[in-house]
């Protein structure tokens, strides 16, 4: 089901920017690419079952969010998130089109669209995509960690990996540090602002990237 890919790609997103052990992305990831196979609808959004299900008099297209948020939606936010860490239209896309089905009913019900709404919030916002590169055990990687962290951010991505090694985010591909310090890169739509070694810095260019509308 739908869901079930839904909000184990969303807890996988979440892990990976917790630990930043790059396995959880990437099955992340993997998810997400089956939900636009196996679940896409051509007109938009997304079904309940996925195109090799039991055949059903209708095939189920629930957008509604309830006691827990609907796949549809958990699916969209999942696929914005993706676009911001990867630059992959194809998520973008996918996720706007699914907004589209949904817009008419979050405009006259919003109580019942909680999750699309967040949804809608992240894909009109000012996304800062950051990417830092250092080692976890690195004081100044903690301290700009610290600040990308703290307070509420929900239209924020966050990527990390060590100075040395490949990497399957692409937010951090030909990202180095700065005369071997930990580094800070603050991208909007992939374009990315000076790189940054100092968490006060840091701070001032995430406000920016904020204030932008």
């Amino acid at each position: 089901m739908l869901e079930d890919y839904a909000n184990l790609a969303e807890g996988l997103l979440g892990l990976y920017e917790a630990t930043f052990d790059e396995r959880w992305f990437t099955t992340a990831r993997s998810l997400a690419d089956a939900i636009l196979d196996r679940f896409g609808d051509p007109a938009g959004g997304f079904f309940d079952t996925a195109i090799d299900h039991e055949q059903l008099v209708t095939r189920p297209k629930d957008i509604q969010d309830n006691a827990t948020p609907s796949g549809s939606s958990t699916a969209t936010l999942v696929l914005l998130r993706l676009a911001a860490l990867t630059g992959d239209s194809r998520y973008r896309d996918a996720a706007e089109r699914a907004l589209a089905t949904a817009t008419p009913y979050m405009v006259r019900y919003p109580t019942a669209f909680a999750q699309w709404l967040q949804a809608a919030a992240f894909a009109l916002a000012p996304v800062a995509e950051v990417a830092i590169v250092g080692s976890p055990d690195d004081a100044a990687t903690r301290e700009l960690l610290a600040v990308v962290g703290g307070g509420y951010a929900p239209n924020r991505v966050v990527a990390l990996r060590p100075a040395e090694g490949d990497t399957e985010v692409p937010l951090l591909e030909d990202r180095t540090m700065l005369d071997g310090r930990p580094t800070a890169y603050v991208c909007r739509d992939f374009a990315c602002r000076l790189p940054v070694t100092d968490p006060d810095a840091l701070t001032e260019q995430l406000r920016e990237v904020a204030a932008v509308a």
